[in-house]
């Protein structure tokens, strides 16, 4: 038993060291709190609503694999290598994979003209939610792009020649 929540710990520090290192990962997150709080002008089912959480795991979980494998790649090779390159644009391109359809389940459930007006309005009328959501901007890209421990470059042999 005690492993077994040893597992929760080594996870959590996993997603941690991901969020610290990789800028994309914080980009997804800032997306997916942006989404969700969008979300409640919405009128979604439950079943919507897990559409949406599905799809924010799928786009998180490819970023950890992804983080995982070029990890793992950088850990294997101090060298260029055509195989490490076509592994880790391989683990890129499944994150652009469940990133785009990401935004085309977006597209899906919150294209709709008269909702979006109610929100223009909701926040022209509202003088406290506009300045507090032109404050979350700001906070957003430092959060996104603020320095993370790590670089969020590449490694030189799984990438150039």
């Amino acid at each position: 038993m005690r492993s077994f929540l040893k597992s929760f710990v080594y996870a959590g520090e996993g997603i941690w060291n991901t969020i610290l290192s990789q800028r994309n990962f914080r980009f997804h997150i800032a997306a997916m709190i942006y989404v969700t709080a969008f979300s409640f002008f919405y009128d979604l089912s439950g079943t919507e609503y897990c559409v949406l959480m599905l799809t924010f795991a799928s786009v998180l979980a490819c970023e950890l694999i992804n983080t995982a494998l070029e990890n793992a790649v950088d850990l294997c090779s101090k060298e260029y290598s055509d195989i490490a390159k076509a592994a880790k644009d391989a683990a890129s391109g499944a994150v652009l994979v469940s990133a785009v359809f990401a935004v085309i389940v977006g597209i899906i459930l919150f294209f709709d003209i008269d909702v979006m007006k109610n929100i223009v309005r909701y926040y022209s009328e509202s003088i406290a939610s506009l300045i507090g959501l032109a404050v979350s901007f700001p906070a957003a890209a430092v959060f996104v792009f603020g320095t993370g421990k790590h670089s969020n470059e590449r490694k030189e042999h799984g990438n150039k020649k």
